[in-house]
């Protein structure tokens, strides 16, 4: 990612009236030969181009984004668009937490836009998230663990009613010119019995 210095924006602190106050503010790129979310390809198996951008308080933990990438569906969807909010913190037992909301949209099929809220807790190199689906959207629980800060972690995923997954990956520790550079293995079981899906991914990103 490339960070900017702090810079002072509006946040709303209350209900009645705004504060000056600084903030970080991160846009971050990626490229990819597949986009895979939960197991499953967004793009047809085919790349991905991604970005977005964060606005965030260090000293309040709370932050806001947007993120988008092209999908396909096999439809006219062909742009997923992300808006998510939420806080973030660190205890002074080193367990970390983070608590927020995300909606989920495609422009040229709103049918298909859902919502959820988030829960993830961490201690060092292991974690769990829970999104709660919105609306009847299905629920879906992953477990992480990285083996320490050599770059390789392993997750696994159950999204409820669809299918469960498992990401193998490896991002490289050190970055070439401002670019990250990672690699995953990606299992992805269908619940229903449909055909699964197994991918191999390279994703370079800023």
């Amino acid at each position: 990612m490339i960070k900017f210095k702090k810079i002072a924006v509006l946040l709303l602190i209350s209900t009645s009236y705004m504060s000056l106050s600084a903030a970080d503010v991160e846009f971050n790129l990626a490229l990819s030969n597949d986009y895979i979310w939960r197991g499953m390809s967004q793009t047809g198996e085919d790349p991905a181009a991604s970005g977005g951008f964060d606005v965030s308080s260090s000293e309040h933990g709370a932050y806001v984004g947007v993120w988008g990438s092209n999908v396909d569906f096999g439809s006219e969807t062909n742009t997923e668009l992300d808006y998510y909010f939420g806080y973030a913190d660190e205890s002074a037992r080193g367990v970390s937490f983070d608590v927020g909301y995300i909606s989920y949209n495609y422009p040229a099929e709103g049918g298909l836009d859902f919502e959820e809220i988030y829960v993830g807790v961490a201690y060092k190199w292991v974690g769990v998230l829970i999104s709660k689906g919105l609306e009847q959207a299905p629920d879906n629980t992953e477990w992480s663990v990285a083996l320490g800060d050599s770059g390789l972690g392993v997750t696994y995923g159950d999204y409820d009613g669809v299918g469960k997954y498992t990401l193998v990956s490896f991002d490289f520790p050190k970055e070439f010119s401002g670019i990250s550079f990672g690699i995953g293995l990606s299992d992805f079981d269908a619940a229903d019995g449909g055909a699964d899906e197994d991918a191999f991914v390279i994703t370079f990103s800023m």
